[in-house]
C-alpha cells in the first residue's frame, strides 16, 4: 500500500507530481543473509524474520503453545530473489542446530498428519506469480528438495541439491521427473524464481511446520547459495 503525502504548497505540489511514484526495490539477483531480507512465513508463533547474529541469522522453534490459539510452529522461512537459474546447478546451505534439555521436534501438528516421518528441514523454490492454490498450472510454483534435508537434532550440515528434476517434488508430491509437464514446469520455476529458502516439517508433509517440547532449539543459518 502506498502512502502519499501532499504539500501545501501548490507549487511544490505541481512539481512532486511530476515526479514518478516510488518503487519498490528490486529483489535481489542472488539470495541474501541480512536476516530482515528472510521472511517467516505461515508461522504461528514466530516473529516476521530471524534475528541477526555475526554471518547469518537464527531463529528459535516455539514450544506448542505460546499464547496464540493456533499451535506455534515454524513453517516456511525465505527471501526474495530475481533470478534464473539452469538445471545442473546445485542450492546450498551450511547452517547448525543448538539444543537445551531434550527436545522432541513435533510435526505432527494436524489431524491429517498421520505418517510417521520425523521432522525434517529441507530446501523450497517458489516460482514468481504464484497464488498457493496449487491448482492448474500453480501445481508447479513451489518445490521442495525430497531426498536432500537434514532430520532436526542438535548438530550442524552442509546441505547441497542439485538442481535437477528428480531431486525435487511439486506442491502435491509429483517429482520433477514425473512426466514431460511436471518437467516443464520444474524448469519455468527454475527460469522465474522469486523465493527461495528453507521448510520445516516432516510426516506427510515438508512445510507443515515443527515445534518443540521437553527442551529448546535453534537454528542458525550461516551460509547459503543458489547457483
Amino acid at each position: 500500500m502506498s502512502i502519499h503525502f501532499f504539500l501545501a504548497v501548490a507549487a511544490l505540489a505541481m512539481e512532486a507530481s511530476s515526479d514518478p511514484s516510488p518503487s519498490p526495490p528490486p529483489a535481489p539477483s542472488q539470495a541474501s543473509l541480512s536476516a530482515q531480507a528472510w521472511n517467516i512465513q505461515y508461522s504461528p508463533g514466530m516473529s516476521a524474520h530471524p534475528i541477526a547474529v555475526a554471518g547469518g541469522w537464527y531463529c528459535d522453534f516455539p514450544a506448542p503453545s505460546c499464547g496464540s490459539a493456533q499451535v506455534c510452529s515454524v513453517h516456511y522461512v525465505s527471501t526474495a530473489v530475481q533470478m534464473s537459474v539452469t538445471m545442473g546447478g546445485h542450492v546450498n546451505a551450511v547452517f547448525e542446530v543448538n539444543t537445551t534439555g531434550t527436545p522432541v521436534f513435533n510435526y505432527q501438528l494436524n489431524r491429517d498428519n498421520v505418517c510417521d516421518y520425523p521432522a525434517h528441514v529441507r530446501f523450497y523454490l517458489q516460482r514468481t506469480g504464484d497464488d498457493l492454490s496449487g491448482q492448474g498450472e500453480y501445481e508447479f510454483y513451489r518445490w521442495f528438495s525430497n531426498e536432500v534435508a537434514y532430520e532436526l537434532a542438535a548438530g550442524s550440515a552442509n546441505l547441497s541439491a542439485a538442481l535437477t528434476p528428480d531431486q525435487w517434488t511439486s506442491v502435491f508430491g509429483k517429482k520433477g521427473d514425473y512426466d514431460p509437464a511436471t518437467k516443464v514446469g520444474f524448469v519455468q520455476a527454475l527460469q522465474n524464481l522469486a523465493n527461495v529458502g528453507l521448510v520445516f516439517g516432516d510426516g506427510c508433509f515438508y512445510g507443515h511446520g515443527v515445534n518443540v517440547s521437553g527442551g529448546t532449539a535453534r537454528f542458525t543459518l550461516q551460509e547459503y547459495s543458489i547457483k
